[in-house]
């Protein structure tokens, strides 16, 4: 299977563990997943060695058991399967063939902002929806992140 290598960043005049809450609160990603699909949401905890289910409204989507952690600065996700109509699958031929496929987020200081880069390997088919698709997200994320604090939000 051919695949690439998606990677896109942004500046966002925020601390880092504000865009750090925006991307792994269940009140802030069920907003920027959508620029990834329709209804996405995450269900995970976020902690090293977790699982991380993301789903659509169909309950289609992909598992991923997350590699690495370092707060305000990068997660990490590899795939290990997926999900059709809400069941999990990690041995059919689809199931195995998303292993070679990984997600992660970088956090970087950079001249009193914030860079936040986005890497992801899609099948070669998939490269221009999925790079498009993170053009938006990261204007949301940059967007929640600058925005007014909400309540309990430094």
């Amino acid at each position: 299977m051919a695949r690439k290598l998606v990677q896109k960043s942004i500046s966002i005049q925020a601390p880092a563990d504000r865009i750090w809450r925006v991307i792994t609160d269940a009140q802030y990603n069920s907003i920027w997943l959508t620029a990834l699909g329709k209804r996405s949401i995450a269900h995970t905890d976020w902690q090293e060695g977790s699982k991380a289910i993301f789903v659509d409204g169909s309950q289609t989507g992909l598992i991923t058991r997350i590699g690495e952690v370092r707060p305000f600065e990068k997660i990490r996700m590899q795939n290990v399967g997926i999900i059709t109509n809400g069941k999990e699958d990690y041995t059919s031929d689809a199931a195995v063939e998303s292993r070679e496929f990984f997600e992660q987020y970088l956090l970087t200081p950079e001249n009193g902002s914030v860079r936040m880069q986005v890497e992801v390997t899609v099948e070669d088919d998939f490269y221009n929806g999925v790079s498009d698709c993170w053009v938006n997200a990261l204007e949301m994320i940059k967007k929640l992140a600058e925005s007014q604090a909400p309540a309990g939000m430094p």
